[in-house]
């Protein structure tokens, strides 16, 4: 399991919670290559409703990973792009187990929600994720401990002062590294 965020230099992920790029083109590029390195790539309903994203490699050579979609309450229209056709989608709720082409709706409990989920991409042999967001989802793992990896991209020179704030984090890096006026920290959880 792998965490991913960019925040502002004051902690934000967006700016009066609407969509705002944070990271600058390399960091968006490092992105992508993760995207193509893992098996998966994971996020909430708030974050697909807000910033509709494709969730695919667009800025480097790469597969596409599997997209997955927390949706307790299928509240996200099927015309928004995780449900295109680029990538296999899996989309966890409450609701109902179907298959439609390339997406997969798979019912889950909400009691103990993280180890369900854990138990179905295991099910799913679902080998690697990124927890790309939103706030609350990546709080989440982070509360239960579930992560082996953290890659939080801070943008030196932003100061949103409002909108959704960044999870709660607190390790030590293990790694700092520069992406021009961007700060990548990489976490491992020991």
């Amino acid at each position: 399991i792998i965490l991913k965020w960019a925040e502002s230099e004051d902690g934000f992920l967006d700016k009066d919670f609407k969509p705002t790029a944070v990271s600058n083109s390399l960091a968006k590029q490092w992105v992508h290559q993760l995207r193509a390195d893992e098996h998966a790539i994971l996020v909430g309903k708030n974050t697909a409703l807000n910033d509709n994203p494709s969730l695919t490699t667009r800025e480097v050579f790469g597969k596409n990973p599997v997209r997955i979609l927390i949706d307790l309450e299928l509240e996200v229209p099927q015309s928004f792009n995780i449900y295109n056709d680029e990538a296999p989608t899996l989309v966890f709720n409450s609701i109902k187990n179907e298959k439609k082409k390339n997406i997969k709706f798979i019912k889950i409990e909400r009691k103990n929600f993280i180890k369900n989920l854990l138990e179905k991409l295991w099910e799913e042999q679902i080998q690697s994720v990124i927890v790309e967001g939103g706030s609350f989802t990546l709080q989440q793992f982070i509360d239960a401990g579930i992560w082996d990896e953290a890659f939080v991209i801070k943008a030196d020179n932003i100061n949103l002062k409002n909108g959704t704030k960044a999870p709660v984090f607190s390790p030590k890096p293990n790694k700092i590294s520069k992406l021009r006026d961007n700060t990548l920290y990489h976490f491992q959880n020991q």
